[in-house]
Formats: structure tokens, C-alpha cells, sequence
């Protein structure tokens, strides 16, 4: 972990509700791994920093890519950056996915995708890489192509069937007839999409690993407030997660 001053080179729009923040960052670009996040300070828009995931880093260009959804005063700062202003930084934080030497699938869900990106990057030049993209509709799909300039063809599926299978990522994965039981699972998204793959993940003996979402204030383990149920005992999101095997979260008991 370090806080380092970083420089924003792009801002960019994905849709009206998703930015793709691109910023000098040296330190953070080289010692983060897919799963990890930062800590953003939002130029005084909010009291606490906002915790972003790391959703691209080229350790070569000393570039980190964060991709948010604006939902509120703190994000809606961060997308009004503009090139060439300077941010404080702390990261990168957390514990990131242990990739496997095993086919991969990875599974993102909304604005669990962009650590997805990340994860296909050092995955693919090792083993080969499914992606199954999930959102409500097709304009809350974000990222296709940078997946498929990575060689990947996304699967996609949509609550309204917008695009790709109407339904479930379960549903996208299981009409795939992927082999599963072949691959490592990577999943990052909301509650009820991880919990239901930790149920199929049960059902069939599968390996799964999950990074969890849950509100952060300070990112470090200090203020313990985005703890959750493990077979452990409570753990914190920030600290011993945010990436978990599925099969050590005590899901009935979250909400």
C-alpha cells in the first residue's frame, strides 16, 4: 500500500452513467493485481474516499484504468476530472484473486466487470478465457471491447433480453454448455448473482472465487464496517477480501 499523487490522462464517457478514468500512477500500476482496489479522494466533494476497483493496469505505460457508475457526490466529482489534474491516491488495497493454472471463466455482473478486465489480461496468455458479461439491459454493458481486443468474445445476458441470453448469467453459463467442472470460476458482481453461483458452484463441486462489493469507509480494516459472514468467523471486505472462495462465505446469513 502507498499513496502516491497521480496525473488524469483521460476521462472518459462509456454511456451516461459510466466513466473510464485513466491516470499516471507509476507505483499503483505496477504493485496491483487483478481484484485489488484504491482509495480516491474525491477533491472535497465527500468526507471519506471512494474505493475503486483497479480495472486495467500497464505496469509498462505506469497507467492505472478505473471504471465507475456515477451514483453519487463522489463519483460524480471523479467524473468531472479532466486531463492533467493531479489526485491523491492509496493503494493498491485488498487481497486480489490467486489465478489458477486451469481454464478460466470469469463472470461480472454490471459494475462487477472491470476487475474482470483486469483478471483476463494476466490470465489469457496462460490459459484460455471464457467471459460471461450480465446486466439489466444492454446499455448497462460495459467493456465488450476491450475483452474482444484481448482476443475474448463475451457472452452476454440481460434481465430484459436486450442482448445475448434473456435472463442469467447462470442461465448464459449453463446454455453455453461450458466444462465447468474443468475451470476456475471468477466472479465479481451483485450479492444475489454471487450467491447464486455459490449455490451452483455447491451443487456441483465447483471452484469458484468471488469479489465481494460492500460499502467501505476506510479501506484500510480500521472502521470494520463492511464485514461479512465467514465459515472464519467475520471478516472485512477490504482487508481479508474483497476476493473470497465462494465456498468460505456464510451466504444465508447476508443480506
Amino acid at each position: 500500500m502507498e499513496r502516491e499523487t497521480i496525473v488524469v490522462l483521460e476521462n472518459i464517457a462509456l454511456n451516461d452513467e459510466h466513466r473510464m478514468l485513466v491516470v499516471k500512477a507509476p507505483g499503483l500500476a505496477a504493485g496491483s493485481s487483478p481484484g485489488q482496489f484504491a482509495e480516491l479522494e474525491t477533491k472535497g466533494a465527500t468526507l471519506l474516499r471512494k474505493p475503486i476497483s483497479l480495472a486495467f493496469c500497464d505496469p509498462m505505460k505506469g497507467e492505472a484504468t478505473f471504471v465507475f457508475k456515477i451514483v453519487g457526490k463522489g463519483t460524480k466529482a471523479l467524473s468531472e476530472l479532466a486531463p492533467g489534474q493531479t489526485l491523491d491516491v492509496i493503494g493498491p488495497l485488498g487481497g486480489g484473486f490467486q489465478i489458477k493454472d486451469k481454464p478460466a471463466l470469469l463472470i461480472g455482473g454490471g459494475v462487477g466487470t472491470p476487475p474482470m478486465w483486469f483478471l483476463a489480461s494476466r490470465i489469457r496468455d496462460k490459459a484460455s478465457v471464457k467471459i460471461v458479461l450480465g446486466a439489466r439491459d444492454q446499455k448497462d454493458l460495459i467493456l465488450a471491447e476491450e475483452f474482444e481486443k484481448l482476443g475474448i468474445e463475451p457472452i452476454f445476458a440481460t434481465d430484459n433480453g436486450s442482448r445475448g441470453v434473456r435472463g442469467t448469467v447462470i442461465d448464459a453459463i449453463l446454455k453455453a454448455g461450458l466444462p465447468l467442472e474443468e475451470m476456475e470460476m471468477y466472479a465479481c458482481g451483485p450479492f444475489p448473482m454471487l450467491r447464486a453461483l455459490a449455490s451452483l458452484s455447491e451443487e456441483r463441486s465447483l471452484s469458484l472465487q468471488v469479489s465481494l462489493e460492500a460499502y467501505m469507509g476506510c479501506g484500510m480494516g480500521v472502521c470494520v464496517g463492511c464485514t461479512v459472514p465467514t465459515k472464519e468467523g467475520m471478516q472485512r471486505v477490504c482487508k481479508e477480501g474483497p476476493v473470497f472462495d465462494s465456498k468460505e462465505i456464510v451466504w444465508s446469513k447476508i443480506r
